[in-house]
């Protein structure tokens, strides 16, 4: 076995545990340097934004969107930075001043980032980047930079990063769409949210554990189902438990699973239904319901106190009554301490390869 040298899941567990301080410093901060009004200069004359990024950076920008659609205005794409530079300028404002591209990159070190932001500019339209670190080529190559930076950790899967990621991108968000709803009471409510992330960080170290020592006394094949803005989230999840302990895993939407992987030959393998109140729960507890009628072991991350997926195997708990669109704050938790755990039961660190 070899492993990228200083990864534990010691540090996914202690980043999992900070989320909730970070994410008010986090807010704190993008609220403070965002408030100059470049982002709307940036955005003048825009239609629509396309949002593009990799690997937990692409999870991000897959979860944003409807933040964008709700409070910004325009027509929201979110696309991988290769099938940007690929075919991004295909199709009616494809390109020029009337498409706004955010990049995202958690390192702000991503070639493909870098050039998907370099080939925007070079078709005249205007680029923003998000990192956690300025002075990188993303933040180089973009008009303007989003810079929401995070405190001192050790190399990890993801976690305080993508949050950090995602918070910047609903602040772009709420900040590209001031006309035609205030900033401030959306930012408020961004800050508020740390209550909920701290109680949902703080109800899932045990049952995420107790899950993966189920999983390795039987492993295979795991699903992750969400959509909306569970779609993105449902990506980052099965990225961490392959991150973290090597088992397998795929995201797909909710409605695409009951047509397809629901007859693949793999019917004892845990599939975890992402179920949080919103436009998407009736459908997600429906599968719940019907997934464990059919024999698959049904693990639902929702809400703590959602009669409605009772029928499940398992709950996963989250708290707080947040708005949709700022679900995938509470909802991605799960994933780095069940990822951790799994990895430790497996005996296996982060990133190891057989």
């Amino acid at each position: 076995m070899t492993t990228r040298q200083g990864y534990t899941t010691e540090e996914m567990r202690r980043q999992a545990r900070a989320l909730a301080e970070e994410l008010a410093q986090v807010v704190d901060h993008l609220a403070a340097t965002t408030a100059d009004g470049a982002l709307g200069s940036a955005a003048r004359g825009a239609r629509r934004v396309v949002l593009i990024g990799n690997g937990d950076s692409y999870h991000a920008v897959r979860a944003a969107e409807p933040a964008f659609a709700s409070f910004s205005g325009l027509a929201c794409a979110p696309l991988n930075a290769q099938r940007f530079l690929d075919y991004g300028g295909v199709g009616p404002g494809g390109d020029g001043r009337d498409t706004l591209v955010v990049g995202v990159s958690a390192s702000g070190g991503s070639r493909a980032v870098a050039r998907a932001l370099e080939e925007a500019a070079h078709r005249g339209s205007p680029t923003v980047a998000v990192t956690v670190a300025e002075g990188g080529p993303v933040t180089r190559a973009a008009d303007v930079g989003v810079i929401a930076p995070t405190g001192p950790r050790q190399p990890s899967p993801g976690i305080l990063t993508y949050q950090a990621c995602l918070t910047a991108l609903f602040v772009i968000a709420v900040r590209l769409g001031a006309a035609r709803q205030p900033a401030k009471p959306l930012l408020d409510e961004l800050r508020a949210a740390a209550g909920a992330v701290a109680a949902t960080a703080g109800a899932l170290e045990e049952p995420c554990r107790e899950l993966a020592q189920e999983v390795a006394a039987d492993p295979g094949v795991l699903m992750v189902t969400g959509t909306g803005p569970q779609a993105g989230t449902a990506k980052y999840a099965a990225a961490k438990v392959v991150e973290a302990s090597g088992l397998p895993a795929f995201a797909q939407d909710l409605e695409e699973w009951w047509h397809v992987e629901r007859f693949a030959l793999t019917g004892d393998s845990p599939l975890l239904v992402l179920a949080p109140p919103g436009r998407s729960h009736a459908r997600a507890v429906d599968l719940v319901v019907r997934g464990t009628e059919i024999g698959r072991r049904v693990v639902a991350v929702a809400r703590h106190d959602d009669l409605a997926v009772r029928a499940a195997h398992r709950v996963l708990p989250t708290h707080g009554g947040l708005r949709e669109e700022w679900n995938p704050l509470v909802d991605h938790i799960f994933a780095g301490l069940f990822g951790a755990a799994l990895a430790d039961a497996l005996g296996r660190v982060p990133f190891s390869t057989r």
